[in-house]
Order: C-alpha cells, then structure tokens, then sequence
C-alpha cells in the first residue's frame, strides 16, 4: 500500500526548532490495500522521533503511531464490540500529524 506525504491546505512546509528539537507537520494519504505504513524518522527529515501526534482528517480511522515499528497505523471499530481493530482490506484515509524529535 502506498502513502503519500505532503503539507496540509491551509499550512506551509512547517518545521521548527523548539529548543534543541526540531518539529514537522505532514499529511499521510492512504489509498490502496492496507498493510500499515512505514514512517521513520529519516521520512521526515529528522533523525529520531520522540513523539508523533496523528489525527484523522477523513475515512473515519483512529491514526496511530508504532515507536516500536515505525509505522503509521490506522485503527477502526470491529464489530466485535471490542477494542479498536486494525484497519484491513483497502482503505482511502488522510492524516494530518505533528512530529518532534531531533
């Protein structure tokens, strides 16, 4: 499955460097069949990532970030009443997210 990075709408190419951190702001277009989403540091011009923050902008999934991974995850809710399952088959989301690391 393919990912897309770009900036959103109503933004510039954000990046700042709050104290001795540096931060990005990026959208995530998902499209295609799902298999997670690598994400790593280098994908964002930094060298390590201390936080990730995501929001879905639409297709109704809750974003995720795996530290563990380096992946962008998007979940959904399964019929099942349980937690949050992970997204399957083919999904069309965007996520806007915030990053901070070094």
């Amino acid at each position: 499955m393919g990912m897309v990075l770009s900036v959103p709408g109503n933004t510039m190419d954000v990046a700042g460097v709050p104290g001795n951190n540096k931060y990005v702001i990026k959208t995530a277009t998902f499209s295609g069949t799902y298999a997670g989403a690598s994400l790593t540091a280098t994908d964002l011009g930094l060298e390590s990532i201390h936080i990730l923050i995501a929001q879905s902008e639409s297709g109704g999934y809750v974003a995720q970030y795996d530290y563990t991974n380096a992946t962008l995850d998007l979940f959904e809710a399964g019929a099942d009443g349980a937690a949050l399952d992970e997204a399957s088959g083919t999904v069309a989301a965007v996520v806007r997210f915030i990053a901070y690391g070094r």
